[in-house]
């Protein structure tokens, strides 16, 4: 792509925000989806998760099958700007509903309470369908939503690497693809320190243009090895690259030193 082109693509990418992560969301709730119906070695996690939070003693498989249903159906509604008024606070409700099971589940597995790095990993979901619902609200779109989004998805993945506040098993599944397993070990457990960096330097805004070039590389790894684990991880992992990769671009994500 010549220069020219290039610089049209971006100006056009900055014009389209809205529509960019409709998409964004779009991949992501559709990778999730498939994991739920048993398209990926994933839903025994999902299944899991479920198992932990299920108080009603409804059938873990029937109730996948339908949230995955639901995921797909979200993931339609949302790309193509049904009802989006409605939608997307729906979508959102849903998604924090979700990030409570995941820390219910941590609560589950380890008999430990603080386990916010498991529900964090849902918050750039969130923080898209909020900057997306004020849009279709107010027609005011809130960049930095985008960057504090994105910066939970490192924080998130830091610490659970850490062994902090998360749990740490996918990660080390993930690398395992090509790495032993002892070289997976290391790697999450120093990436860790990396990502929790990467996730603070991002929430504070400043000169935060580099982080997010810099996660974008590492993210282009991390969707690589999901590749290798899955459709339905690729493309779920493929949201993330996609929204550091435009919080890297625009300058509006970020606060302006003065």
């Amino acid at each position: 792509m010549s220069k020219n082109g290039l610089t049209r693509f971006l100006q056009w990418l900055q014009q389209n925000t809205v529509l960019y992560f409709r998409f964004v969301l779009f991949i992501t709730f559709t990778g999730h989806g498939l994991v739920s119906l048993g398209f990926s070695e994933g839903y025994e996690l999902h299944y899991r998760i479920f198992e932990a939070v299920n108080i009603f003693g409804i059938e873990p498989a029937f109730f996948l099958r339908v949230q995955g249903i639901w995921d797909l159906v979200l993931a339609a509604l949302i790309l193509f700007a049904f009802f989006p008024k409605v939608v997307l606070p729906v979508a959102g409700i849903y998604l924090l509903t979700v990030a409570g099971c995941g820390w219910a589940y941590f609560v589950h597995k380890t008999g430990s309470l603080f386990g916010i790095a498991e529900s964090f990993r849902r918050f750039p979901w969130i923080f898209y369908c909020l900057f997306l619902s004020l849009y279709y609200y107010r027609h005011t779109e809130y960049y930095k939503l985008l960057r504090i989004g994105i910066a939970f998805a490192f924080l998130a993945h830091g610490l659970a690497s850490l062994g902090l506040f998360g749990l740490k098993g996918a990660h080390i599944e993930l690398a395992s693809q090509i790495f032993s397993e002892q070289v997976a070990n290391n790697i999450v457990f120093y990436s860790g320190f990396t990502d929790t960096f990467l996730g603070l330097w991002l929430l504070t805004g400043f000169y935060s243009r580099m982080p997010a070039i810099i996660g974008s590389v590492w993210l282009l790894v991390v969707v690589y090895l999901s590749l290798l684990f899955g459709v339905p991880e690729f493309l779920f992992r493929s949201g993330f690259l996609l929204s550091c990769i435009y919080v890297a671009i625009d300058k509006r994500c970020h606060i302006r030193p003065v």
